[in-house]
Order: C-alpha cells, then sequence, then structure tokens
C-alpha cells in the first residue's frame, strides 16, 4: 500500500540540528559598555551629566516589562589608524522609539522605531542599528532615549565592522530562510492533509502553522521592513495578535485532534474559556487605537497575556498527559512537541532573567524558531501517521465492502441455483413424469389404431418430453458436484450436437480447483453461448475452448453461422444476461461477429 511521504524517521529534527549547529557560527561583534538609568522627565544635556546610572560592562540591558523609557550612554572607540564605519547594533527590532544624540549634543541626530516610519531607519535593516563614522584613534559618545514602557524592553549591544554585519546578516538570514521554508513546507503538508482527511483539526493545523508563520516574520522585523513598512500602529499590534491568535489555534488543534475523554472535558471546558478571554484580547488590541492605551494598561494586558499563555500551556500539557495515559494514538507526539517548545521557552525566560546559560548568542535569538520547528515537526508526523491510519482504513473498509458485496451476490447466485434446481427437478419429475405416461398411452392406443394422427401424437409427446429434459438440464447442471465444469460441458454438448444436428468441438485445460460459484456462472455463460448458436446463427459448426493461463480461465466460443446482428449485437437479453456476468467475475468479453460466423473471447481471473 502507497503510503503518504514526509520525513516519518523525525528528519524534522535533523533538520532543526543542523540549524542549531549554523547559528552556533553566527558572528558576533564586541559588546560596548553601557550606563542606563530611568528617564524621569529629564532633558539630554542633563543626561549627559548625570553619574548615578547602572553600569553594564558586557553591554545587555534586560528590564523585562518596564513602566519607563530609559536613557542608555556608551562610547565607541576606533583602535584602527584610519577612519572606519562602525554600527552599534542593539539586538532589538522592536524598540518603540530611540532618540540618538552624538558627543553631548542636545539634540538628536535621528528619531526613528516602530512608532515611526521604516525608511526613517538609518540603515534600513530589520535590527535597530546605529552607523558610526569614526576617525582614526578616535571615539564618539552616544546618548540613546529607548522607549519601550509597557512593553518588554531587552537590549545586548555589539559593535560590528561593516563586514562583520554583513557575514552576520548572512548567517541570520541562512537561518530565517530555513525556518521559513520550514514552516512554509508544514503549511503545504497540513493543507494537503485537509484536503486528504477533511477534518476541521487539519484545518485548524494550517491555520496555526500560517498564524506561527506570520508572527515569526513580524517578530524577526521582516514584517515592518517588507510588509507594512508605513503602517505605525500595526507595526507594534501585530506581534501581540499572531501570537495570541496562535495560541488559540494550537488549542483548537489539540481540541479537534484529541475530542476530550470522560475525565478530561473539565479541562476541555478550560481550555474554551482561554480561546474566549485570549480572543476578546485579541479582538480588543484590534479596534483600540494605541494612542488611547495607557502604560499600566498595555503592561497589565502583557501580564495577562502571558499568564493565560503560560496557564494555557500546563492546562494543553496536562490533557495531553490523560489522553497519553488512556492510550489516544498520537497523543505521544503532541506531548514530545509541547515539550520540545517548552525547552526552549526555559531557555529564554532564564536567559531573560539574567541567568548564564553557556548558549550561543544565535541559539538563544533564534531559540523560539527553533522550538516552533521541533514542535511542527512532532505534530506534522502525528497527523501524517493519522492520515496514513486513515487511508488505511478507508481502503480495509472499502475491501470489506467490497468482499460483503461479493458475498451477498453469491448469497444471491446460490439462492437463484437453488430455485432453478427446485423448479428443473419439478418440471423433470412432475410434466416429465406426465409426457412420459402420456407417451406410454399414446403407444398402446398405436398398437390398437395405427392411423397417422396417433403417430403425429406420438412425436409430439416424444419431442415435448425432449424439451423438458433439456429445460431440466439448463435449469440445474446436471452433477457439477459430482463430475466438475469439464465433464457437464461435454455432455450438455453432447446433448445439443445430437438435438440440434450441430458438429461442436471441445477443448478443456483447466488444473486450478474453481469455486462452486464460478463453475455454474461458466456453465450458464457457455450454455448461452451455445443456446445463441442453435437458436440464432444457423451454423454447422462450433467450437468451445476453455483454457487456463496466467492465473485467467479464457472461454472461446466459435461458430461458423451468419454472424450478430450490428444493430442488436448489445441489445439482445441473451448477450445482456454473459456481459452482466463477466462483470460480475471482473473478466473481460470480446465479441467479433462477421457474415463468416462469431468468436466470442472471455477471460475472467480465477481469483477475482
Amino acid at each position: 500500500m502507497r503510503r503518504f511521504f514526509f520525513p516519518r524517521k523525525l528528519s524534522g529534527l535533523f533538520l532543526v540540528l543542523v540549524i542549531l549547529v549554523s547559528a552556533c557560527g553566527l558572528p558576533k561583534g564586541s559588546s560596548s559598555p553601557v550606563f542606563v538609568e530611568i528617564n524621569t522627565g529629564q532633558s539630554a544635556s542633563t543626561a549627559w551629566s548625570s553619574t548615578d546610572s547602572l553600569y553594564l560592562e558586557d553591554g545587555v540591558f534586560n528590564p523585562g516589562l518596564t513602566l519607563h523609557t530609559w536613557w542608555m550612554k556608551t562610547t565607541i572607540q576606533n583602535l584602527d589608524l584610519n577612519p572606519t564605519r562602525l554600527f552599534l547594533v542593539l539586538n532589538n527590532p522592536h524598540i518603540n522609539r530611540i532618540d540618538v544624540f552624538m558627543n553631548r549634543e542636545a539634540t538628536p541626530v535621528f528619531k526613528a522605531g516602530d512608532r515611526f516610519p521604516f525608511s526613517l531607519r538609518p540603515v534600513q535593516d530589520r535590527d535597530m542599528i546605529i552607523p558610526l563614522d569614526i576617525g582614526p584613534q578616535d571615539s564618539v559618545e552616544i546618548l540613546i532615549l529607548l522607549d519601550k514602557a509597557g512593553e518588554t524592553l531587552a537590549i545586548e549591544t555589539e559593535v560590528l565592522t561593516e563586514a562583520q554585519l554583513s557575514k552576520k546578516r548572512q548567517g541570520e538570514n541562512m537561518i530565517i530562510g530555513l525556518a521559513i521554508g520550514w514552516m512554509a513546507l508544514i503549511l503545504i503538508f497540513s493543507c494537503f492533509f485537509w484536503l486528504r482527511l477533511k477534518q476541521s483539526s487539519a484545518l485548524f493545523y494550517a491555520a496555526f502553522i500560517l498564524s506561527n508563520l506570520l508572527w515569526l516574520i513580524c517578530h524577526w522585523g521582516i514584517g515592518f521592513q517588507y510588509l507594512w513598512p508605513d503602517s505605525i500602529d500595526w507595526a507594534s499590534n501585530s506581534r501581540p495578535v499572531f501570537n495570541l491568535a496562535t495560541i488559540i489555534l494550537f488549542l483548537l488543534v489539540v481540541l479537534q485532534f484529541f475530542p476530550p475523554l470522560q475525565k478530561s472535558r473539565w479541562l476541555a471546558r478550560i481550555m474554551w474559556g482561554f480561546i474566549f478571554l485570549m480572543s476578546c484580547l485579541c479582538l480588543a488590541i484590534l479596534v483600540t487605537p494605541e494612542d488611547q492605551v495607557s502604560i499600566y494598561a498595555k503592561l497589565l494586558a502583557l501580564r495577562f497575556s502571558f499568564g493565560i499563555t503560560i496557564l494555557s500551556f500546563l492546562a494543553v500539557l496536562v490533557f495531553l498527559i490523560l489522553q497519553w495515559r488512556a492510550k489516544v494514538p498520537f497523543a505521544g507526539y503532541y506531548l514530545a512537541g509541547i515539550g520540545f517548545l517548552m525547552v526552549f521557552g526555559v531557555l529564554i525566560l532564564f536567559d531573560q532573567q539574567g541567568f548564564e546559560l553557556g548558549q550561543t548568542y544565535g541559539l538563544l535569538k533564534f531559540s523560539t524558531a527553533f522550538g516552533m520547528m521541533g514542535e511542527t515537526a512532532f505534530i506534522a508526523a502525528a497527523f501524517t501517521r493519522k492520515a496514513a491510519a486513515y487511508k488505511f482504513e478507508k481502503e480495509h473498509l472499502v475491501f470489506e465492502i467490497l468482499q460483503k458485496e461479493k458475498e451477498v451476490a453469491e448469497h444471491i447466485i446460490e439462492v437463484q441455483e437453488e430455485e432453478r434446481n427446485r423448479l428443473g427437478r419439478d418440471l423433470h419429475d412432475s410434466i416429465g413424469g406426465m409426457l412420459a405416461s402420456i407417451n406410454i398411452q399414446a403407444e398402446q392406443i398405436f398398437h390398437q389404431y395405427p392411423e397417422a394422427a396417433v403417430e403425429k401424437l406420438k412425436q409430439l409427446v416424444s419431442q415435448s418430453i425432449q424439451e423438458a429434459r433439456s429445460l431440466s438440464h439448463n435449469l440445474t447442471p446436471p452433477h457439477l458436484d459430482q463430475f466438475g465444469l469439464e465433464k457437464v460441458l461435454q455432455n450438455h454438448i453432447n446433448l445439443l450436437s445430437e438435438q440440434h444436428h450441430l458438429d461442436i468441438k471441445f477443448y478443456a485445460q483447466v488444473k486450478t480447483s474453481l469455486s462452486k460459484a464460478l463453475e455454474i456462472s461458466l456453465y450458464r455463460i457457455c450454455n448461452e453461448l451455445l443456446f445463441n448458436i442453435v437458436k440464432h446463427a444457423e451454423a454447422t459448426e462450433a467450437m468451445v475452448n476453455l483454457i487456463e493461463e496466467n492465473g485467467n480461465l479464457e472461454l472461446i466460443v466459435e461458430d461458423n453461422g451468419k454472424g450478430i446482428d450490428p444493430n442488436k449485437q448489445s441489445d439482445g437479453i441473451g448477450i445482456r444476461n454473459i456481459r452482466e456476468r463477466v462483470n460480475y467475475l471482473k473478466g473481460e468479453l470480446s465479441i467479433d461477429s462477421n457474415s463468416s460466423g462469431t468468436t466470442t473471447i472471455i477471460k475472467i481471473p480465477i481469483h477475482a
């Protein structure tokens, strides 16, 4: 049986490992130590001269959810003897607003961020990058106002040369391309599964993959760079909207793929409640203008979203454990996928809390994509197995239906044959007996009154006896069980030859033991063909060949009669009966007829 194609031996994980290895090779520039402090409304001049700041030697600033805007100061030096262009990379593409001041100036050199069109960024890149042209062995002081109030803020300053930045982008673009390609491939497969399975879970899974893919595009800043560079509100709202939509769709996938068990219905109701709450939050984000939302409201919404996301994942985890313990098929795949995603989620949480895990920068930056790719690999494998099982069950059901139909048809044939046998016996025993008695009486009358009329009566009675005997034989294959098909056909052909003065040659070579139903059908087909020759062909010679060849029975019946009228070749009752029997036996029927005679060739598989 042909199976659906899919990486069945966790080739998806192999792809993820390849990407992880690639991520480890991403170049990392030198860190720039920074001073940071809360913006309490002070001017840039005050911020330049402030000394009460937090010093971060590694350039990593991660306050998490923040109510404030922040000032950040750093100094970039050029130790080269030649003027050079360096790039200060903040490694955060989603800063709402960034004001950049240089060399203790009170006026910003530029303003950019998600609150401004993408074209205003000094470097047209998905990340926030500040270009710096520095003279030989010179330095530049930089003051930056960072606005992520009401959201999560994480900065990791990195100083790169132009060559380093180009190499870094090449490596990251390769990872992003592989991740997007993988998700697109899973999307195609999920749509294919939906078309084949016709199940809502596959459709929800396709929507989940699409939403997941769009969230990754927004997360990396690609959406703002290429898809909506002038849509300021959507640049900020797209990430939470697609994030919520992804979680909603994943809950729907789980609920549709695994109908709740009796002991997990309460948990399913909780999951539906989460779906409702997140749908309301998603709708509120879409319909509420961002400038009308206070910082505290945004912070509350983020914390609520974070909390309900954690609770949703825990609910799904418990739900799947219950399904797995109940030995529900494919629950283990979902558990493995959730576990894979949670491992990378823990890495992100620990990193955001400042714990040093010894992981590479690239792994942490793309950990969400790695987790999603691993999760989709397991879940797509579950859909593949389910599709294969569904196909197998469907084919098995079709086979059982065909077998049942065949059994019913054979039973009908047996009932018909029993009725034919009963009619044949009645015809032979009752009418045949009465005709025989009449014939005896006619013999006695003939001896007493040898007139011509009595002779005529005797001939009619004799013909009636032969006709009754012939009809009885046609209705009941004589001694088919006892002598077999070949002998019975030979006897029947001999009888026809005597009655109709027709020279019929018969040859048979069948070694395989045939079923009773097949023998009866072959007898009926031969009988019908010979009947047509006797009644309509006006032939003097005929030939019947029954041979076994390559697992098929080949029946050839020829005569030298006048042929069949082309206009009536497929309309006759006899031909229709033969065609129906041949079709039932899954055989082939070929009739070649002209004025010199008719040749009928029938091929029937022995084990149809």
